[in-house]
Formats: structure tokens, sequence, C-alpha cells
């Protein structure tokens, strides 16, 4: 039987970088937005909700972005 030929969307949910990488993204622009307003995040941390504040915040956020690559369009 002959395989089915993925579409373009069905090949970037295949592959799943693009997606992982979307995401780091965006919740890296989520935190920042949290940071620039001086709001707490809302997280899921040893089995209960957590507001981890904004100074906390920055100090994570600038060691897990640094040197990270930034999404590129490209076709598929």
């Amino acid at each position: 039987m002959r395989a089915k030929q993925l579409s373009r969307v069905g090949k970037i949910f295949a592959d799943g970088r693009r997606i992982d990488e979307a995401l780091r993204l965006a919740a890296r622009d989520a935190i920042r937005l949290h940071v620039q307003h001086d709001m707490p995040v809302v997280v899921w941390r040893d089995g209960g909700i957590v507001l981890v504040p904004p100074g906390e915040l920055s100090a994570k956020a600038s060691r897990k972005t640094t040197g990270r690559r930034r999404l590129t369009k490209r076709r598929a």
C-alpha cells in the first residue's frame, strides 16, 4: 500500500521542532511581559499552584534564552 503524502502543516506537526521553538518563544515573551508589568507568573510546581515573583522570573528567563536561535520562516 502506498503511504499518504503529508501536507505542509502535516510535515510541521510530524517533525515538531518548529512547534517546540514557537512555544518556547511564546513562553519567553509572556515572561518578559510579566516582568515589564511587575506581575508574577502562575506556574504549577511540586503538585500545586505557585506565584513566581517578577524578580525571580527575569533571572531565570535570561539564563534559559541566552544563545538560542530565533524561529525562521521556511517553506517545506
